[in-house]
């Protein structure tokens, strides 16, 4: 299996032949005022280990006074790689131990204030994310976009509303707890136990 943005270059190149400079650009477009831009050097690591693994082959192109680029291609491999890629991330559901929940089952471990302030920044990043997809959404109808790429975009929203109204009922609890007691991690573990597990 490729890693998400490894998918998403390779997927990229077998819509088109491209250059890596233009797919860094490509790629981090709508991404720019979101999460930032995937690094250029990323970009290019992964295009090299794509190459190298000959999901992709390349070809010099001139390009006027400026010195040749190389064009990627996908290989009859790659094809055959994102294809199964493709159809595995589609058959099966995401992984549901994202960073976040992950987060909330281990935030015992640090001590309440700072557990305060790292979801006060979270609320704010997340409320700056959430209104520039809500524009993206719109700006996307008005172009009108396919209807996958339409229903993605919707479904990324609802994505980040879902994970702050999480971040907003921690907050709620937190800061009504009177406590900071350190919970045991996985908070599972007394039951585990009980099943006659004494390892753990």
């Amino acid at each position: 299996m490729l890693t998400k943005t490894a998918l998403l270059i390779l997927g990229v190149i077998a819509d088109d032949p491209i250059n890596p400079y233009a797919i860094s650009k490509l790629i981090s477009y709508k991404r720019k005022n979101l999460r930032g831009t995937i690094p250029d050097s990323t970009v290019y690591g992964i295009i090299k280990m794509l190459h190298e693994k000959k999901l992709i082959t390349g070809k010099k192109v001139k390009n006027h006074n400026t010195p040749d680029r190389t064009v990627y291609s996908i290989t009859d491999k790659g094809m055959d790689l994102l294809k199964k890629s493709l159809t595995i991330y589609l058959k099966t559901p995401e992984d549901t131990l994202s960073e976040l929940p992950l987060s909330l089952f281990l935030m015992g471990i640090l001590e309440k204030p700072w557990v305060l302030e790292a979801l006060k920044q979270y609320q704010i990043r997340q409320k700056k994310e959430i209104n520039l997809m809500e524009e993206m959404v719109k700006a996307e109808k008005e172009r009108g976009v396919p209807y996958a790429g339409q229903i993605a975009i919707e479904h990324i929203l609802q994505v980040l509303k879902l994970n702050l109204n999480t971040v907003n009922k921690v907050m709620q609890q937190i800061e009504s707890d009177g406590e900071w007691s350190r919970p045991q991690i996985p908070f599972w573990r007394a039951e585990f136990k009980q099943k006659k597990h004494p390892v753990i």
